[in-house]
């Protein structure tokens, strides 16, 4: 039987290596260990090292950097006209733009943010952002300052004080370390500027405005100029309220500004000097008024800001002048009011009624009957819906009227006035009395009798209640309503005035005479005499 053959390994031949399996796998593993090892090796010196030495000097930062940058611009240019993206990435800016690495370049990148949307008018948006970039004070750059007064003035634009304040504080903190006082006082005069025009309340305004003169009182010999220059603000804020007291303020703080700086430093004070004057007339010391109004008005002379202050020194030195009797020198200051008026006062402003009353009196006053109904024409057109201002002129036309023996004219233009005077100005009741009185005399000149003992009767009773000032026109409406009634022979009714005459006028009177004379007519008539009825005195001067 055929045996397998037999298969075994030939004999080595002699000199030749012959490696058992073992080692074999032994070389194989250490060269696969040596490969990790090179692998390994060129990545912790090659890359990781590298790349942190990168890190370290800032290259890797850099170039990050510069990417967003290049990045933030293509997508500012991409969402310059679409404000709901830009609105979008602003209310997620953390998110958005959380792919920049340096702080720095980060806050130029929210600056950049918030500058495009306060231009386009989204202030309420850009407010968290700025809030959140620009530093705290201890921290502030002159950059930084002018970024903080853009900001301020963007606020201020959108009539939010409140907030520009912060701003303008962070600006004025800066520049106070920085001993930067004519900075100051320039920041002080824009924040006074917009103030003015961004608050209404004048109690706050006032607050404001002191808060701000003690400001700059606190900035020395600078700051004296800019003091002054509130004070007059302050003072026109009074003087535009009207009442005494605010008036008295104003005359305070007038007097402060004039006491702070010469009129020559500063022309706006001139200003004020008429304002101090204006009230000095008002309160009867005419002599320091006069002083005032004078050199004030010698000061606006070359001022274009100066008008509105010229025509009131104007008008109160006419008044000044027609107390002394200089009549001509008041018609004279008043046409040269007229003259200043003409390019500075608006056709509707309540100034040309004023003006033009006033020196149709003057005109009355100095006979000049034919200029003053002129003046009160003028003054009635300039009226417009203002009923009530129209009873000063339609009383000027009448006594123009009455001058002149226009009697039926005068009574009309005098019955208008008295309506609307007991409609507008029921509580004085000198100026009604006044009224009533021309009004008598005109029934009395043309017959009427009967509505003149009545007119006679109303004028006397409204100015008995005018004060001892009306006095003598009391009496005399009396003495007329007595005469009258005796016409009409209304014998007890006269019996009763002129008995009320008797009583009101001292023993000594040139007229007590004339009184017992007439009170015996109307006893010898059959009157019954006041001892003999109930007293009238209570309606019946």
């Amino acid at each position: 039987m055929n045996s397998r053959p037999d298969y075994h390994q030939p004999e080595p031949r002699e000199g030749r290596l012959v490696l058992r399996p073992i080692v074999k796998y032994i070389a194989i593993g250490l060269g696969v260990a040596t490969l990790l090892g090179v692998e390994y090796a060129s990545y912790r010196f090659g890359v990781q090292r590298g790349y942190a030495e990168g890190v370290a000097s800032g290259e890797v930062t850099k170039s990050v950097n510069e990417r967003a940058i290049e990045n933030l611009r293509h997508f500012m240019q991409a969402s310059s006209a679409d404000d709901a993206v830009l609105l979008q990435v602003a209310r997620n800016h953390r998110e958005s733009l959380a792919w920049i690495q340096d702080e720095t370049v980060r806050q130029e990148a929210l600056w950049t943010l918030a500058q495009a949307l306060i231009t386009r008018g989204f202030v309420s948006d850009a407010d968290p952002l700025v809030r959140e970039i620009i530093p705290q004070q201890d921290k502030a750059t002159s950059l930084w300052v002018r970024r903080a007064l853009v900001t301020a003035r963007a606020y201020a634009a959108d009539k939010r004080y409140a907030e520009s304040a912060y701003f303008y504080d962070y600006a004025d903190a800066y520049y106070a370390r920085m001993q930067a006082i004519d900075e100051r006082l320039l920041l002080i005069s824009e924040r006074l500027s917009l103030l003015q025009t961004s608050v209404t309340d004048i109690e706050l305004l006032q607050k404001e405005l002191t808060a701000y003169a003690r400001k700059a009182a606190s900035l020395g010999e600078k700051g004296r100029e800019l003091v002054a220059g509130i004070m007059v603000t302050k003072g026109r804020l009074y003087r535009e309220q009207g009442t005494t007291v605010a008036m008295e303020k104003a005359n305070r703080c007038f007097e402060k500004a004039l006491k702070e700086v010469d009129t020559n430093q500063l022309p706006e004070l001139a200003g004020a000097a008429v304002c101090v004057g204006d009230l000095l007339l008002e309160k009867g010391d005419k002599e320091r008024a006069a002083t005032m109004l004078r050199d004030g008005l010698h000061r606006l002379a070359d001022s274009p800001d100066g008008a509105p202050y010229m025509l009131l020194a104007l008008r109160d030195l006419a008044r000044i002048e027609q107390d002394n009797g200089n009549i001509d020198m008041a018609l004279a200051l008043l046409y040269r009011a007229e003259g200043v008026a003409i390019t500075h006062e608006p056709e509707n402003s309540v100034f040309w009624n004023c003006l033009y009353d006033q020196r149709g009196w003057l005109n009355l006053q100095r006979e000049n009957y034919g200029s003053a109904y002129y003046d009160f024409e003028k003054a009635l057109a300039s009226c417009g819906d203002n009923i009530a201002m129209r009873a000063q002129p339609l009383e000027g036309m009448a006594r123009c009227c009455l001058a002149q023996g226009q009697n039926e004219k005068a009574a009309t233009f005098l019955t208008e006035c008295l309506e609307i005077r007991k409609n507008h100005f029921s509580s004085d009741v000198a100026a009604l009395g006044r009224v009533q009185l021309a009004l008598a005399r005109i029934y009395d000149i043309e017959g009427k009798v009967q509505a003149a003992a009545d007119a006679y009767g109303e004028a006397a009773r409204l100015l008995e209640s005018a004060g001892d000032a009306w006095r003598l026109d009391m009496i005399d409406a009396m003495f007329a309503r007595a005469y009258a009634l005796t016409q009409l022979r209304q014998w007890t009714e006269a019996a009763i005035v002129w008995d009320a005459l008797q009583k009101r006028l001292p023993d000594n009177h040139e007229r007590r005479r004339e009184i017992d004379v007439q009170l015996r007519s109307c006893a010898d008539k059959g009157a019954v005499l006041p001892s003999q009825v109930e007293p009238e005195e209570d309606h019946e001067p």
